[in-house]
């Protein structure tokens, strides 16, 4: 039993110490412009299949009408299979941007493009992109 709590206590610990390094919002930007409409906990994040521009991750600043990308960072990406839920794995690289083309190229209507921070210290709460 002793163990048990000791386990909880040092998971809880580990838990709260992760969640501290989360210090910086960020959102994906295409072509330097917020591809979520509206930065909050209901805002989705969506794309044409159409698109066309350069895909980026990075803090934000966020004003009462604007959005402006200030520090960007490296990131993963992955798509998500409409039809059986599937999220496979776009690149084993990481990027600090790429050709959105080249995402879409694998993607159809209804999939969804993940974005993957590869550093604890970014929070990206609007990281699955629907593909329309």
């Amino acid at each position: 039993m002793k163990k048990i709590i000791i386990l909880s206590l040092l998971f809880s610990y580990q838990l709260a110490f992760t969640q501290e390094k989360i210090s910086n919002c960020s959102a994906a930007f295409l072509n330097g412009k917020m591809i979520v409409e509206q930065y909050s906990k209901t805002a989705k994040a969506k794309i044409s299949i159409l698109s066309k521009g350069e895909l980026t991750a990075s803090t934000a600043e966020l004003g009462e009408n604007y959005t402006k990308p200030l520090k960007k960072f490296e990131f993963g990406v992955a798509i998500k299979d409409k039809e059986t839920g599937t999220t496979m794995l776009f690149s084993s690289k990481t990027f600090m941007k790429i050709d959105i083309k080249q995402v879409l190229a694998k993607c159809k209507k209804g999939d969804s493009i993940i974005i993957l921070t590869t550093d604890a210290e970014y929070a990206l709460p609007h990281n699955e992109i629907l593909v329309y």
